[in-house]
């Protein structure tokens, strides 16, 4: 991520240590720590990846340096497509994404048999990525919750394996990210007052720092958090009567405070080969929810979730509206692409080959 240099390339980078330096508030229980070592091939980093999955490693302890320079960790490329040309397939046809090259046709992502030229073949560039996040400490799930009398609040919980437990990371200059839960795209914030315990929260966008969050690396895959806005450390309550509520803290330097990023998918930008437009879509039922190209234009419009679909499928998702690639399988519609709602079908679920 960040500037996206040969580390992230390559499935791995590196993150400037952050320093700790505020007294401690509000303690936390700790837990053991073991040393690690990043690695810098691809075989090492997936050794790396999925020791960090089977045992929790933990490397070297973050020490007093401000952070520079951050590129968020890039993991091992399990089922996550690398940045490449590839060509799309509807898995429920085998028909190939194209597109029209003409204003007249709005420019329209289509379906077509297979042509064997850069119409067909789509330049995807990663911009951010999906990940699950753990404590360190208990090895339970940042999720959040969706309703207001509970103020969106952030907790941990087991296991759930849905999209209320996987967050969209993506950089916004100066070494520090955004974090949004997929299931609504709403932001990661946090009260900044002690009467609110400084709790986690998600809320719409506000383009401040409190909706910014520093990244430091002790080990890997695992990291601390920091709100941009205050310095403070990301810690959580251990205890179901504080709901496992993710609050922030001055830096205690335990592992309540170390957080296990696995990646799950994605975020991708996405071009025709032809004349390297970018794939966009429509966001109002006048116009199908219809997928067009269009000049690039650096928004949620033309970023897209890539998330396994299982069998080697993708699904697709538009990150401003979170709705699914799906496409028309009828003549009379022209095969084409647009967007929809979650149908968990093969109509919405769409094979890569690199070429």
């Amino acid at each position: 991520m960040a500037a996206f240099d040969r580390t992230i390339r390559d499935g791995i980078a590196s993150v400037v240590h952050l320093g700790a330096t505020e007294r401690k508030e509000h303690p936390m229980s700790t837990g053991p720590s073991h040393a690690a070592t990043p690695s810098r091939t691809r075989r090492d980093v997936i050794k790396a990846g999925a020791a960090v999955i089977a045992a929790g490693i933990v490397g070297a302890e973050v020490s007093g340096h401000r952070a520079v320079a951050a590129a968020l960790l890039q993991p091992p490329p399990f089922s996550l497509l690398e940045s490449g040309t590839y060509t799309i397939r509807q898995k429920s046809n085998g028909r190939f994404v194209d597109a029209h090259e003409s204003a007249d046709q709005d420019f329209r992502l289509v379906t077509r048999p297979p042509q064997n030229n850069t119409t067909q073949r789509w330049v995807i560039s990663q911009v951010g990525t999906v990940y699950t996040i753990r404590q360190r400490s208990n090895g339970r799930f940042v999720d959040a919750h969706e309703i207001a009398d509970q103020d969106f609040s952030l907790v941990t919980r087991p296991a759930q394996n849905n999209d209320t437990q996987r967050w969209v990371v993506l950089p916004v200059g100066g070494g520090a990210y955004t974090m949004r839960q997929l299931s609504n795209g709403r932001f990661v914030d946090a009260h900044e007052s002690r009467d609110q315990d400084f709790r986690l929260v998600t809320r719409p966008p506000q383009n401040n720092d409190t909706q910014r969050w520093l990244l430091g690396e002790v080990g890997a895959n695992i990291f601390t958090i920091r709100q941009r806005s205050n310095g403070r450390f990301v810690d959580a309550h251990e205890s179901a009567d504080q709901d496992f509520r993710l609050v922030t803290r001055p830096a205690q330097n335990n592992d309540t405070q170390r957080w296990i990023f696995s990646p799950v998918g994605g975020v991708y930008t996405i071009r025709q080969r032809s004349n390297l437009r970018y794939v966009d879509a429509h966001e109002d039922a006048s116009q199908d929810f219809r997928l067009v190209t269009r000049p690039a234009q650096n928004n949620d419009t033309q970023r897209w979730v890539v998330l396994p679909a299982g069998g080697g499928g993708f699904t697709m998702r538009q990150l401003s509206t979170l709705r699914f690639v799906d496409a028309h399988e009828s003549r009379d519609q022209d095969f084409r692409l647009v967007t929809r709602p979650r149908q968990n079908n093969d109509t919405q679920v769409w094979l890569f080959n690199q070429v």
